[in-house]
């Protein structure tokens, strides 16, 4: 069994690097295919969790009220000011990737927030430095010159807090740290061999968001669950359906409707505005149900 998914595995990346160097915006694509797919079926889980952090009904078709409403009001807003999307969503994903769920729960405050923002700035500060003609062209059109000096300063920032995190913890406390070493790594590999869109479409499709549905699904449904697996898997759906309706109606500000190929500088600006507009909400209902997704024997 282990050889056949190691092969399919093998098989799986051969492709997506095959189709990542002959297939003109094979990136882009696969991004958006991801998003469109099991990412947000990552964020329509959100509505499973609720129900763990509130108990009374009133209560949790408020804050159901209250999370759509603030998507799409950030939606609306932050697709007039593309490059403060990108801002906050750039510092949102730092705090999201970086989320510990106990794996250094040795260290004291400042040491966990160090290592989170070490570990969580791979994914999105990595392309900068070890792609950097590609991730200028990827960008150019999307968003003004100002935009991306702001993803280069984050990236510096990034890149000290990387090198203190290392000499103070990564290197002397390997072992323990052997999770976020993973992580960093993981991501550097991936940006080596793919384009900076296939290498982030890889780590948030096949590895983010597949291990948050495992982690939620696993803390929500028990042996003993009480919640009805049929019941939450139609709120999922529901869920899902209303963000693509709120996702079509935001691309409506970026894409012609005459167009007959893919504007690659408006899908792109769509997923910055998408992504930060959906981030916001899910970043703050994780936060306060991270214990509770934490597993047992890794929990304080």
């Amino acid at each position: 069994m282990t050889a056949i998914a190691l092969f399919a595995a093998f098989a799986v990346v051969g492709l997506l690097l095959w189709l990542d160097r002959t297939v003109p915006l094979a990136g882009l694509w696969a991004l958006l295919m991801t998003t469109l797919t099991v990412g947000f079926v990552h964020g329509a889980l959100d509505a499973v969790l609720l129900p763990q952090r509130f108990v009374k009904r009133a209560q949790i078709a408020l804050m159901f009220t209250a999370y759509f409403l603030l998507v799409l009001v950030l939606g609306w807003i932050l697709s007039a000011v593309v490059s403060v999307a990108l801002a906050a969503l750039l510092m949102m994903s730092v705090w999201h990737f970086g989320e510990p769920y106990g794996h250094w729960k040795e260290l004291s405050l400042h040491q966990s927030l160090l290592t989170r923002a070490a570990v969580g700035g791979a994914p999105v500060m990595l392309p900068v430095w070890l792609a950097p003609a590609q991730f200028a062209a990827t960008l150019a059109g999307v968003i003004p010159e100002l935009g991306l000096r702001g993803w280069h300063v984050l990236a510096w920032v990034w890149l000290g807090t990387l090198a203190v995190w290392l000499v103070v913890y990564g290197l002397p406390q390997m072992r323990s740290m052997r999770r976020a070493w993973y992580e960093v790594l993981g991501c550097t590999a991936l940006y080596i061999v793919f384009s900076p869109l296939m290498a982030f479409a890889i780590y948030f499709g096949f590895y983010h968001a597949p291990v948050h549905i495992y982690r939620v699904w696993q803390a929500c449904f028990p042996a003993a669950s009480k919640i009805p697996v049929k019941k939450a898997v139609a709120v999922i759906a529901l869920t899902t359906f209303i963000t693509w309706l709120m996702g079509a109606g935001l691309g409506w500000r970026f894409v012609s409707t005459s167009a007959e190929t893919l504007d690659p500088a408006a899908a792109l600006r769509w997923l910055i505005v998408s992504f930060a507009a959906l981030t916001a909400p899910h970043l703050v209902l994780i936060s306060l149900c991270a214990r509770f997704l934490t597993r047992p024997e890794l929990r304080h």
